[in-house]
């Protein structure tokens, strides 16, 4: 469980800084990775329990869903290694699940905004904040809050 709690920790910290700076530091994804891999070679098994093998099953899943996306332009760099680190640190069913669920999340997110900002009830001041959250051709919508909500619920109400 504690192990779990760390993973949970690393993805709020990185939803906090690509919400706030949209971008996130390499230092959080790779390093994350980089230790998420320690620990298996270490243990044996992956944050979540799992042996070396599902490690890598799903670091290749999450690089195969993910890496066309930010092939298109509709996923940051900061999401494709923070999939794949979260593959190296769990299992291939945490990462689709994880992956579906933030999905629908980032959806919802995304029509809530828009249906937030054309209200005429909400400060010119908060439209302002939900208007930089939008996607454009030129950023991504911040998809690392989205995963960490899958995550947060694949963990603690699936699993």
């Amino acid at each position: 469980m504690l192990f779990k709690l760390c993973l949970l920790g690393w993805f709020a910290v990185c939803a906090f800084q690509d919400l706030t700076r949209l971008r996130v530091s390499n230092w959080l994804t790779l390093g994350g990775a980089v230790m998420a891999l320690g620990f298996v070679l270490t243990w044996g098994r992956t944050l979540t329990g799992y042996a070396p093998q599902a490690a890598a099953v799903g670091a290749l899943l999450a690089a195969l869903l993910s890496v066309p996306g930010y092939w298109l332009g509709k996923l940051g760099a900061a999401d494709v290694k923070l999939l794949i680190a979260l593959g190296i640190a769990s299992d291939p069913l945490t990462v689709l699940q994880t992956l579906a669920l933030a999905s629908l999340f980032c959806l919802l997110l995304m029509f809530a905004s828009k249906l937030l900002i054309d209200s005429d009830n909400l400060p010119a001041n908060c439209k302002s904040q939900l208007a930089r959250l939008q996607p454009s051709k030129s950023k991504s919508f911040p998809f690392i809050f989205a995963l960490f909500a899958g995550l947060l619920t694949t963990l603690l109400f699936i699993r």
